[in-house]
Parts: C-alpha cells; structure tokens; sequence
C-alpha cells in the first residue's frame, strides 16, 4: 500500500479515530448490558424437536446379533415367514395411516 502526502496522514488519523469510536460503541454496550435483560421465548414446535432429540438419543441401538441371526436364518433357507402375522400388520399400519389423516 503506498501513502502519498498529506492524505497519508488523514487516513491514519480516520482509522485512528474509528478504531476508537469502535472501542467507546463496544464499551458502551458492555456497560448497557449490565442493565438490560434479553429474554428468549421458544415456540412449542422447538419445545417438540427438543423432546424428540432426547427421545432419538435414548432409543436402544440397533441390536446387531438379532440382524446376524435372521440374516444367517435367510441365508441358510430356514427363516419363517408368517404371511397372516404380515397381512395383520400391514392392515393395522393402514388403519393408522388412514385415521390420522381422518378417513377412517
């Protein structure tokens, strides 16, 4: 950067003088805040993600020996499957589908 003249001087003084104002704004604030109270109010759909999160983290992980057990069952041909016990499930979880959207 170069600085010519008189200008030079001028610039200085500026950035001198707004370096300045900064630290008296910045004091200012800092001796406001002691008087002021922010407060923050969270909207019921925030309190809802918050419990969720903590539901999320508390749930049982996936249990990996069960997943290796019905995987080998699969692989070997001896897995079982139960087409009443799917057909009931797949009918209640249509059920639910369709009374939460008021259908049912």
């Amino acid at each position: 950067m170069k600085i010519e003249g008189s200008n030079g001087s001028a610039a200085l003084t500026a950035a001198a003088g707004s370096s300045s104002a900064a630290r008296n704004t910045r004091d200012n604030v800092q001796q406001g805040s002691s008087k002021a109270q922010d407060n923050v109010t969270l909207s019921n759909t925030s309190a809802q993600m918050q419990a969720l999160s903590a539901k999320i983290s508390e749930a049982s992980e996936v249990d990996m020996a069960k997943v290796q057990a019905v995987k080998q069952a699969i692989e070997s041909g001896t897995f079982k499957v139960a087409p009443e016990a799917i057909a009931d499930k797949l009918i209640a979880s249509a059920r639910e589908m369709l009374s939460s959207n008021g259908r049912a």
